[in-house]
């Protein structure tokens, strides 16, 4: 389990680093584009946020909302400074270094946020926020808050070095302590939302310590915005196609998985014996976990199979390109492991007015249907009920068992 959620972690973490690297070569190459594009490039980041803030309300995924909206709106607030900073407005220069240790802190808030909705009263309050941190940066940038904007450009390590990168040091210091919140997040819990955040948290940073190269400061925030609607898509697909307690594909990808199997294939169904018992007995909390564990089994099957949750306790796989022959032993082995498998049950219980946790090693077992494309059933919805016919008749001979 642990193996195959690294690797999960590890592909999505690929995606904000290959577009951080694409990002930064297009950065440098940009003057060579013809100039429609780079008018294009000037102002597509914009595009994006609207999508994403669409997106957001339209899938309630508050935080791509309103993370779109802080970037927007900080963009449009940092291209007025990139412009007037040539002028040497000290407005326009305390602007930038201002906004540079706001962001990051919103990245590191919002994701803490549940999803709450945006015009709700708890959207009202985080725009409420948003607004809040506008008049914040006005209050800031004016000359007599001179102690404020000490803090801003305090030097807090490695005085020598602190002209190496081009914003205040307590910003570059939030935004890797925001990179290194994120990744811990991604570690214990790989999602795609979370691979997003890291890779607008770099685009971000990318933008703002570039930004005196061509528009820098635009195409760093353009990938920041494509990134959160990839995010949503990402997870709508999830949602869409994926059982959300097992994690494995769902009811609606076996519909449409089976509409591609060609002119030979095995289809298998399987059911957890006795859960309904196993159930009652140890609660839904236990019976959840066991589900879990046996989805996370049947991934693995061996064979060419690939596992789909079909409802309740009962999973479906489907083998392309094979019969009924090839198939039986990996079902075999399939069933076996997952009998020998134990489960820790425990339970806090009081004894004589002290409470003590008394621990249970529990197993499951599964019962295995197969049936296979033939003259007989020539279609997979026909196939699918013979292998759940099947599955019935190992249930009679005694369950933990392989029927054709």
């Amino acid at each position: 389990m642990k193996r195959s959620i690294n690797k999960k972690g590890i592909g999505l973490i690929s995606i904000p680093i290959s577009l951080t690297i694409a990002t930064y070569i297009l950065i440098f190459n940009v003057s060579k584009f013809p100039k429609s594009w780079t008018m294009v490039l000037q102002y597509i980041s914009y595009f994006f946020f609207f999508v994403g803030m669409l997106l957001g309300s339209r899938f309630n995924k508050s935080k791509v909302f309103f993370l779109s909206l802080i970037l927007s709106l900080s963009q449009i607030i940092l291209s007025y400074g990139t412009v007037a900073t040539y002028s040497m407005s000290f407005e326009a220069i305390g602007i930038f270094d201002i906004l540079s240790f706001i962001i990051p802190i919103n990245i590191f808030l919002f994701p803490l946020l549940k999803e709450r909705g945006i015009l709700t009263s708890w959207g009202k309050i985080r725009i409420g926020f948003i607004i809040f941190q506008i008049m914040l940066v006005w209050w800031i940038i004016q000359p007599e808050q001179s102690q404020v904007q000490a803090f801003i450009y305090h030097k807090m390590v490695f005085q020598k070095t602190a002209g190496m990168i081009s914003m205040p040091q307590v910003s570059a210091i939030t935004f890797l302590c925001t990179l290194i919140f994120l990744s811990i997040r991604m570690l214990l819990k790989p999602t795609l939302m979370n691979s997003s955040l890291i890779g607008v948290t770099l685009m971000v940073f990318m933008g703002l310590i570039l930004r005196e190269q061509f528009l820098a400061l635009q195409i760093a925030f353009a990938m920041a915005g494509l990134i959160l609607i990839i995010g949503v898509v990402e997870a709508s697909y999830f949602m869409a196609y994926s059982d959300e307690l097992t994690g494995i594909p769902a009811r609606r990808a076996l519909n449409e998985s089976m509409m591609k199997l060609g002119g030979k294939y095995v289809i298998a169904m399987t059911d957890i014996d006795f859960f309904k018992k196993f159930n009652d007995t140890y609660g839904h909390d236990t019976g959840d976990e066991v589900l879990k564990i046996v989805a996370s089994n049947l991934q693995k099957v061996n064979g060419g199979g690939k596992a789909f949750r079909y409802g309740g306790e009962e999973f479906t796989i489907l083998f392309p390109g094979k019969n009924q022959k090839d198939v039986i032993p990996y079902l075999e082995e399939l069933r076996e492991n997952i009998s020998k498998q134990k489960y820790s049950y425990k339970k806090k219980r009081k004894v004589k007015g002290k409470e003590k946790i008394f621990s249970k090693d529990l197993s499951v077992t599964i019962s295995i249907g197969v049936a296979e494309k033939s003259d007989k059933y020539k279609l997979p919805e026909e196939v699918l009920k013979a292998a759940d016919k099947a599955l019935y008749r190992a249930k009679k001979k005694g369950r933990n068992c392989v029927s054709k």
